[in-house]
């Protein structure tokens, strides 16, 4: 579907988030950051021993505003500029080179410092160029995105799992053979190693539309329909999130639990 505004101008947009340790966790590893006036969205899973999840969602998260901030005018730091995928738009190469930078900044503390080895961190990122009515959409992990429209929704991520990559790989697999694959051991993720590969795709914006960034504390306890009716329940972006962390833990809340909100509205 091709964006659409009657006035020909980009929806008003609209977000809000809510981040939970859940009801089994004492520490909440996940990170949530809101930034309107850059028009940047992110969600990180952190993983690791001790603080180290927490500190490498926080660091991803903050890595990529900043790196927002330091390129709002036409002219980058060339710094960055070996970060560029010539292949994509302007603002998608934008959104990849700040994933890309996170990744190197998880990347240089995880393999140096002893208190924070081998952390690493999921991320899915959301970006809206001012003006625009295209939806930039950036993930590494099993972190995601749904995008909820016309009563359906659809989710517009991929897990990067190991179950995910055995159905790639044997697509006749049986759901025996499936069931003895641990199911929440991801094979992407920021800090890992000194590059990553990232999923990019570029979505259409149209009047109504609601995006949820979440971490897998969202999908893992709540089916489609029920995420699909608490983000259709309320116009207000903060109320949804707070609805779907809330319904989280009443399902169990076995993980920490994000919900970042972003609606289109209509006018």
């Amino acid at each position: 579907m091709q964006p659409f505004s009657p006035s020909g101008k980009a929806p008003k947009l609209r977000a809000a988030g809510k981040t939970h340790s859940g009801r089994r966790r004492k520490l909440n590893e996940d990170y949530v950051l809101l930034r309107p006036q850059l028009g940047l969205f992110v969600v990180a899973d952190g993983v690791g021993g001790k603080n180290a999840g927490e500190v490498a969602s926080c660091m991803a998260t903050l890595s990529m505003c900043n790196f927002f901030e330091a390129t709002e005018t036409d002219t980058w730091p060339d710094s960055y500029r070996v970060l560029l995928d010539l292949t994509l738009s302007e603002a998608a190469k934008r959104l990849s080179a700040a994933v890309r930078k996170a990744n190197a900044d998880v990347w240089e503390i995880a393999s140096r410092r002893k208190k924070q080895k081998n952390m690493n961190t999921t991320v899915v990122a959301a970006y809206v160029e001012q003006g625009s009515m295209m939806l930039q959409l950036a993930h590494v992990g099993d972190s995601r995105c749904y995008r909820a429209r016309d009563g359906h929704l659809d989710l517009l991520t991929h897990d990067h799992s190991l179950r995910n990559e055995a159905r790639l790989q044997a697509p006749g697999i049986s759901d025996r053979q499936l069931q003895r694959i641990p199911k929440n051991v991801i094979t992407r993720a920021l800090g890992r190693r000194d590059g990553v590969e990232i999923d990019i795709r570029s979505e259409p914006v149209v009047p109504g539309d609601v995006f949820l960034l979440c971490s897998d504390g969202v999908n893992r306890m709540l089916p489609d329909a029920q995420i699909l009716e608490a983000l259709q329940v309320s116009e207000d972006p903060q109320e949804a999130a707070e609805l779907l962390v809330s319904l989280a833990n009443e399902a169990g809340g076995i993980d920490n639990i994000t919900a970042l909100v972003i609606q289109f509205g209509n006018d």
